[in-house]
């Protein structure tokens, strides 16, 4: 039934698939009330879809942010948790040795969003 269901999605990279597949299919995505979920920006989950697994890391995060955006037309986002795995990344500290394990996404201030969490609630039930 529409919005009967609460949601959550902790699958270590691989939820860009199943959220790309809701936003595909409206009816489904109806169904959902609220949305919890833990994202992970550039991560490259070995479970991904074949036809995504040749994409650049520019190509994945563009892809990622536009099912992020797409999730913003049938629902309000309610908060997020960023968490602390790579504060304070830098190239001068960071990169002096191989690999270098610069993080796809940071702010100016080194602060890496590569994964956090985030919650949603579908616009039906505030608007």
């Amino acid at each position: 039934p529409k919005l009967s269901l609460h949601l959550k999605i902790d699958v270590e990279g691989s939820e860009w698939d199943v959220l790309e597949w809701l936003v595909a299919n409206p009816d489904e995505w109806d169904k959902i009330r609220t949305l919890d979920m833990e994202i992970h920006f550039g991560f490259g989950s070995a479970a991904v879809l074949e036809k995504y697994k040749d994409l650049t890391i520019r190509e994945q995060l563009e892809r990622e942010v536009k099912i992020m955006e797409s999730l913003l037309s049938r629902f309000y986002c309610t908060g997020s948790t960023l968490e602390v795995y790579r504060q304070g990344w830098s190239p001068e500290d960071n990169c002096g040795m191989e690999p270098c394990g610069e993080p796809p996404i940071y702010l100016a201030n080194g602060f890496s969003v590569t994964a956090f969490a985030v919650s949603y609630v579908h616009k039906e039930l505030v608007d």
